[in-house]
């Protein structure tokens, strides 16, 4: 096999691939033989039609158009192979010269990888701050626990600051919203406003009705709707006492100083994780705002089809409402959402491009010892690791994994 690469433009290439006569011929063949397997003939048995016989009546050109398929299907993966080209689209194939015991000759024009022109990178590097822990984190956290295992009982009286409210609601402003369940500790904060207002001083069974700014219109804070509530019930809420004794009943602590470095210790982790985030979505901008790159539009249909359909899911998996519900919610159309979602698809697209540039042009690698650690890191989050070992799709997580090494390497470059 021959290829030539006719034309380039920052994101499309041409090649023209020849078939040599030789290869072509054993392509001719095993089309002609997967023909026959499947050809009926009267006098003959289902994949016993001699091959003449197979050519004669598919007629050559029916054979010469399946041999062509096969051939140019193989030959593409092998050009993918020897000339390490990075496409992102399937083929547009012309065939130019097609003829029995002569060479196959066809151009095939797909979409690329653009190469990037990147800033020298000592210019991006950023600093991630020190992230601190206050005793107030420490002390909300152990509350927190506290909370979870508290005692309950049913209270006649109407609900106030501290109990916990059970309650269903919907909103009367919004046509067939369906109902749904909520609990809250009174005096936390709410993200409907009005709603802790609302329920203070209510009883069990009571129902009322108040108004709340209309999440849909931020341009309008004054516009309101109105929400249906019913209390199920209101529950005093009793904390335990946090003591040595308390800590020992959660498992892996001794005494309280011990699950106090404990969450510090999560705490922080949390935190410097935020930092690293932060800091990686700000080089990568930076690199983006230094960088002139001509995004493969196949790239950004590809991402935005991903994060419009992950909408959907949610309104289905979460919201537990149908996608045309939700555009009447949000007052939007589909191709409103959808070109909402190209300017972000397009963004995060840039992003890729270049950090796979940088790993591109520093040859970043991970090594083998490197995934299998990662791997072994993975499995043992799980306390029935050998059974996830068993029906993981170990390629695709060892996939999965070099790309995130990869990434990682790459940011540690930027400083992050």
């Amino acid at each position: 096999m021959k290829y030539e690469i006719k034309e380039t433009t920052p994101t499309k290439k041409k090649v023209e691939i020849e078939v040599s006569a030789e290869d072509f011929i054993a392509y001719y063949n095993q089309a002609l033989k997967e023909i026959s397997a499947d050809a009926e003939i009267p006098g003959f048995r289902k994949g016993k039609v001699p091959e003449s016989m197979v050519e004669d009546r598919v007629t050559k050109e029916g054979v010469l158009s399946e041999a062509a398929e096969i051939a140019i299907r193989e030959s593409w993966s092998k050009f993918l192979l020897e000339s390490k080209e990075e496409a992102i689209s399937q083929p547009e194939v012309e065939v130019i010269k097609i003829a029995k015991d002569n060479p196959l000759i066809f151009t095939a024009q797909f979409e690329i990888l653009p190469q990037v022109e990147l800033p020298k990178l000592d210019s991006i590097k950023t600093e991630k701050k020190e992230v601190e822990v206050s005793d107030q984190e420490i002390d909300d956290a152990i509350k927190w626990i506290q909370q979870s295992r508290a005692k309950y009982s049913e209270k006649t009286s109407g609900a106030e600051d501290g109990d916990l409210v059970e309650f269903a609601f919907f909103c009367l402003s919004i046509e067939n919203d369906p109902e749904k369940q909520d609990r809250i500790v009174l005096g936390k904060g709410h993200y409907i406003p009005g709603l802790e207002e609302a329920l203070k001083g209510t009883k069990m069974g009571e129902q009322k009705e108040f108004e709340t700014p209309d999440p849909r219109e931020k341009d309008n804070k004054d516009k309101k709707i109105k929400i249906s509530l019913k209390v199920n019930s209101v529950k005093k809420m009793e904390l335990p006492e946090v003591s040595d004794e308390f800590v020992k009943g959660l498992g892996a602590f001794n005494t309280l100083e011990d699950l106090k470095k404990d969450i510090r210790e999560g705490i922080k982790k949390d935190k410097e994780t935020a930092e690293t985030q932060k800091a990686r979505e700000g080089a990568i901008k930076k690199l983006i705002e230094k960088t002139k790159i001509e995004v493969p539009q196949t790239l950004i249909k590809r991402e935005q089809d991903f994060m419009f359909n992950n909408i959907k899911e949610r309104c289905l998996d979460e919201l537990k409402i149908t996608f045309d519900e939700y555009l009447k919610q949000v007052k939007k159309t589909e191709e409103e959402i959808n070109k909402e979602l190209e300017k972000t698809a397009e963004e995060k697209v840039r992003g890729f491009l270049v950090l796979h540039q940088i790993i591109k042009n520093e040859k970043i690698e991970a090594t083998e010892d490197e995934i299998k650690q990662r791997i072994e890191e993975m499995l043992n989050q799980y306390p029935n690791k050998e059974e996830i070992k068993k029906t993981m799709d170990e390629k695709q997580v060892k996939l999965y994994l070099e790309d995130e090494i990869k990434r990682e390497k790459a940011f540690k470059l930027l400083g992050c």
